[in-house]
């Protein structure tokens, strides 16, 4: 972020889109009308429901039907992409109630979920280790929930331009795409062997998820509130595209992971990299 009353050097490069950048930087508020409680209570269930429609889809790679089926054709496979997606809408909604830094690490609720679900669905074993690091992650997560700022700056159109158009920003994505790049380069080498190979592509690329998301589920708010009409910005349409064309690879190096591991490994691995 810039500091204010400075405009930044990649907005000079954008001339007329930033025309009031100093003013949105020095008039930040903080956002009053989050509820805390109901973005907890959403991204709690959303985690919950989305790592049943994993659980679904693991199922569904490992059914003993003719190999030469792909899993795509199969409605048990379909059904967890159901679930998953309803989970995922449901953190969708706790970012416009709540910040990002409170609901990311609540996606340690589906490591616990997904002990006792991969254990009733798969009869996958569940050991004494595996009791010991859920506790960790528990423990780990209440750690950063309890820490987590309880409001954040008030987000509208402009000020989401103001942070898009930081140098700040760029350098971050810079770098994304550069690990991006150099793990898919090795990651059909490697990706049957390690499990962190696709998930950290998951975890980069979830990355732009989560911001895109925050952005889009305030912009509805502010909507639906009449205190703005976003849809009549840009920026939205690119949020929205974003979000669809990160979380579809997403999937897509998911089940791959899940192809040549459990779900214990999967799941807890994909979640904990969700974490700030």
């Amino acid at each position: 972020m810039t500091s204010q009353g400075s405009i930044s050097p990649v907005a000079n490069l954008f001339p007329g889109v930033m025309k009031d950048i100093n003013a949105e930087l020095t008039e930040l508020k903080k956002d009053p009308d989050e509820s805390i409680i109901l973005g907890i209570s959403m991204a709690v269930v959303g985690n919950i429901v989305t790592t049943l429609g994993l659980n679904l889809q693991r199922y569904a790679h490992s059914r003993g039907d003719d190999p030469r089926v792909p899993y795509t054709a199969k409605r048990l496979w379909w059904l967890g992409v159901f679930c998953m997606v309803l989970g995922e809408f449901g953190n969708f909604a706790a970012y416009g109630f709540a910040p990002a830094t409170l609901v990311a690490p609540l996606g340690a609720v589906s490591v616990v979920a997904n002990a006792a679900i991969a254990t009733a669905m798969l009869s996958e074993e569940f050991r004494t280790r595996d009791v010991a690091g859920t506790f960790l992650v528990i423990f780990g997560g209440a750690g950063l929930v309890y820490t987590s700022p309880r409001s954040e700056v008030k987000l509208d159109t402009r000020t989401l331009l103001a942070y898009i158009f930081s140098d700040i920003f760029f350098i971050y994505c810079g770098v994304l795409v550069l690990l991006f790049v150099a793990v898919l380069s090795v990651s059909r080498r490697y990706s049957a062997r390690f499990v962190v190979t696709d998930l950290t592509l998951c975890a980069i690329l979830g990355s732009w998820t989560v911001l895109a998301t925050k952005g889009l589920s305030v912009s509805l708010r502010m909507t639906m509130l009449n205190e703005e009409n976003a849809f009549k910005s840009w920026v939205v349409y690119v949020l929205i595209g974003v979000m669809a064309v990160t979380a579809s690879f997403q999937i897509r190096f998911l089940n791959r992971a899940m192809r040549n591991f459990g779900t214990s490994q999967v799941i807890s691995a994909f979640h904990l990299s969700k974490l700030p």
